[in-house]
């Protein structure tokens, strides 16, 4: 019996030996119970969560832009001669059609009739020349002959008449005198520029969008373009740009608003709102996103068990104080702190 309980007190001393003493209690482990405690507090991961809750954003797209006009000719003389007549002044308001200048017209009226005549006799050379080779009378390569000198008076007729035409200039289109170069009795001479003519209506903006901001809009889509001083119109998309810009590798658009009223000059600033849908997303900071090694990138969260999940996310914009995410539920725990060091579907205890 000895033995026996000298036996049980020394089983009992290798596990716990316990020291009383007046100030405490001091419990001293053996070596494989200090181990699993060491092992416990370095396996021990401090991680930080914040509850965040979705809100509704406006995706409008808000840029720079500059208006153009909608078409620009330069009026040139087409022949020789002298300006007789003007009928407009510089900043007149045009219409299609309208007469703008006159141009001597020389001796074109005289040359004029004299192709006509010279027409009609070799119009009668033609007819009889024909109708001799019918009788076996004449050869073919003279029924040639009067066939070509008809064709080219016909061409020098038609010719004459374009020059006459010429000297009569209307407006090709609705718009404004914005450079008269030309003055009563001045000499003009083929491709000198005599007038130009810029139509206002409809006004034309053009803008650049970033490549982030290019796939959410397209043709037709409707915006708003206010100018430098406070006026505003409504028009819609006209062109987008296939290709970025080699430099700022942003992509050029055409926005087309009605300018009855001409109360938008070219080449004014502006400011193009494009109207966007309302989304729901969540402002992060950009600092707790994750790259998956599949490329992915999102953030890691808590579910309802407190277990680590991972929600893939789409950038909707950058702000100042932090990126609006879209692909997280309305109200979701994001960790934000000591994300780095835990995994998936590991159970998170919150103290």
């Amino acid at each position: 019996s000895v033995i026996l309980i000298i036996a049980i007190g020394w089983l009992v001393s290798g596990q716990i030996k316990k020291i009383d003493n007046t100030n405490e209690n001091l419990i001293i482990l053996n070596e494989n119970e200090q181990n699993d405690i060491k092992s416990n507090i370095t396996n021990t991961v401090k991680i930080e969560t914040k509850i965040f809750n979705a809100s509704k954003i406006d995706q409008s797209i808000i840029l720079q832009g500059q208006t153009i006009h909608n078409k620009k000719i330069d009026i040139k003389s087409e022949i020789i001669g002298n300006i007789t007549k003007i009928n407009f002044n510089k900043g007149d308001d045009i219409k299609k059609g309208s007469p703008l200048i006159e141009i001597s017209k020389e001796n074109r009226l005289e040359l004029l009739n004299s192709a006509k005549k010279l027409i009609e006799l070799y119009e009668i050379e033609y007819s009889s020349t024909k109708q001799l080779i019918d009788k076996g009378l004449s050869s073919k390569s003279k029924l040639g002959l009067a066939s070509y000198n008809l064709a080219d008076a016909k061409s020098k007729l038609k010719s004459i008449q374009i020059g006459i035409n010429n000297t009569n200039l209307t407006a090709p289109f609705d718009g404004i005198i914005t450079k008269k170069n030309i003055e009563i009795g001045d000499y003009v001479t083929p491709g000198k520029i005599l007038l130009t003519i810029v139509n206002l209506n409809p006004i034309k903006i053009k803008g650049y969008l970033s490549e982030f901001d290019v796939d959410k809009v397209k043709v037709n889509t409707k915006a708003i373009i206010e100018s430098s001083n406070g006026v505003k119109k409504i028009g819609k998309i006209s062109f987008i740009s296939p290709s970025a810009e080699t430099t700022t590798r942003t992509f050029e658009i055409e926005i087309e608003a009605d300018n009855n009223d001409l109360t938008f000059k070219s080449g004014v600033t502006t400011t193009i709102i494009i109207e966007g849908s309302e989304l729901l997303a969540q402002k992060i900071p950009p600092s707790i996103l994750t790259l998956q090694d599949n490329g992915n990138i999102g953030v890691k969260a808590l579910n309802e068990k407190n277990l680590v999940v991972f929600y893939q996310i789409e950038k909707v914009k950058d702000t100042i104080d932090g990126m609006w995410v879209s692909g997280l539920p309305k109200k979701v725990n994001l960790i934000i702190s000591g994300q780095e060091y835990v995994t998936l579907n590991q159970k998170i205890d919150l103290q």
